[in-house]
């Protein structure tokens, strides 16, 4: 089994063999060349193998809306025209997929829809087919981080960064996405020392992360988050300094076993195809 993430200017390739991460390489590429990119990447996929497809965000937009009141294969025929008005693709040109999200008790049900273009995944399938690979899934990457945590009756809280993009906060709780949003402003978080981090920045995410918490026991009616994981460039000091600020149990992620022979470099490169592939195989556990 593979998994490739695609972004605008890099490409993340993994390979699941006998229940582990047997592959995991990253090809950068000048933006706006990804197809050349994916072209070549397909070479070490063996013909009619299943490929996980991980898209970054710079491929979709996400919307949150109340559920409409319809039957589930009513659904995805409404869904464009129920987004049309709030996402930049053209109406005729839209595929959307949607997840349920959970937690909102006797408030009107919410569901986060995935919308893309139509003529731009036609490429994307075009040139995997071709190359002889087995489209299992395409999915967004927010839809995917929680599958780096085992499943747990208990709220956890997820911080993801890589270089130079945004900050995105999670709460993971029973194998669910409870809440996701992206955070502008920390792109250069990795680039921070501890002074850096003391004089503004740090006071800035804790501020975010406790609006993030606030609003999942206040909005979403849950416990309180047990735990924090972090998957960043040097996660070690982050954990020090928000356990020095009174958020408890804030660690290192630490990837399941499947990933465990991953650096932190690597699963922090590749995460979204990794995922894709733990959240194939992944057991419950509490």
């Amino acid at each position: 089994m593979f998994a490739v993430h695609l972004r605008s200017d890099s490409l993340s390739l993994v390979q699941l063999k006998a229940a582990r991460v047997q592959r995991c390489n990253t090809i950068n590429f000048n933006v706006g060349s990804w197809q050349t990119a994916l072209h070549d990447a397909m070479t070490a996929v063996p013909a009619g193998c299943q490929l996980h497809v991980v898209l970054a965000a710079d491929f979709y937009q996400l919307v949150q809306l109340d559920k409409p009141a319809l039957a589930a294969e009513e659904m995805l025929q409404a869904l464009p025209w129920q987004v049309k008005d709030l996402v930049s693709i053209a109406p005729e040109d839209i595929v959307a997929d949607y997840i349920d999200l959970p937690g909102h008790g006797g408030t009107q049900a919410k569901i986060n829809v995935v919308v893309a273009s139509l003529s731009w995944l036609k490429q994307l399938v075009s040139i995997i087919s071709n190359a002889g690979g087995v489209i299992a899934s395409i999915q967004p990457e927010e839809w995917l981080a929680g599958e780096l945590l085992p499943v747990a009756s208990h709220a956890s809280m997820l911080l993801v960064h890589q270089p130079e993009q945004e900050l995105l906060i999670q709460i993971v709780r029973d194998g669910l996405l409870y809440f996701s949003r992206r955070t502008r402003g920390f792109g250069k978080l990795h680039l921070s020392t501890e002074a850096d981090l003391r004089s503004g920045t740090l006071d800035r995410l804790q501020l975010e992360l406790q609006r993030s918490m606030d609003y999942f026991e206040s909005q979403l009616k849950q416990p309180p988050v047990r735990e924090i994981r972090l998957l960043m460039t040097a996660p070690q000091l982050m954990c020090e300094l928000l356990t020095e600020s009174g958020f408890n149990r804030v660690e290192p992620l630490q990837p399941l076993p499947l990933a465990a022979a991953l650096s932190n470099a690597e699963l922090l490169s590749c995460w979204p195809a990794v995922a894709a592939v733990c959240g194939q195989l992944k057991e419950p556990t509490v």
